[in-house]
């Protein structure tokens, strides 16, 4: 214990350099960063590459000649490209027609299907002359009413809509196309 004691109060505890040694960690240092500097930018000499990744296919600049003559082209399809158009094409069409984007009124949503379906009849009931769907959108059944082109139409049906049905809100939706009612004219 006295040894230590004696160490500290003579600062003899911890090492002391030298110049000599002071110079040399110096240069030591100087020569890492510049050796990490030179293996940094020789890393990015585009000329080092893996084995095998080289581009053999010569690049060709072709400029555009407006004032050549019209030509030809050929195009071969395949039969079976027809049927997947078409039935691609058939889910534009749904049983009930062509959809359009439109608007409707929800006037009701819940995660039971037997009470949306209960609404919808209630409604049907008291207003035959629009019609009603049930679409599920999880986790909830919606009841949709009517097809509204504009959303003044769809604001209209809300608001008779709202003492019955207080949740109800006008949304976008593909509506069916309304059906067009044709006026017989006597002409003079």
């Amino acid at each position: 214990m006295k040894e230590i004691l004696k160490l500290i109060s003579t600062r003899r505890l911890f090492h002391t350099f030298d110049l000599k040694q002071i110079f040399i960690m110096k240069i030591t240092g100087i020569l890492i960063v510049f050796l990490l500097i030179g293996f940094s930018t020789f890393s990015q000499d585009p000329t080092l590459s893996f084995p095998g990744n080289t581009d053999t296919l010569p690049t060709v600049k072709n400029s555009l000649n407006f004032a050549s003559k019209p030509g030809k082209m050929s195009v071969y399809k395949d039969e079976r490209i027809v049927g997947i158009e078409k039935f691609v094409r058939a889910g534009e069409e749904s049983i009930d027609g062509v959809k359009i984007d439109g608007f409707r009124v929800l006037i009701f949503f819940d995660m039971n299907k037997s009470i949306a379906e209960q609404q919808k009849a209630h409604f049907i009931t008291l207003y035959p002359e629009h019609k009603a769907y049930i679409d599920y959108s999880a986790p909830n059944y919606r009841v949709r009413v009517g097809n509204f082109r504009t959303e003044l139409e769809a604001d209209a049906l809300k608001f008779e809509l709202i003492a019955i049905f207080p949740t109800s809100i006008v949304v976008k939706d593909k509506i069916q196309l309304p059906d067009l009612t044709t006026t017989a004219t006597v002409g003079n």
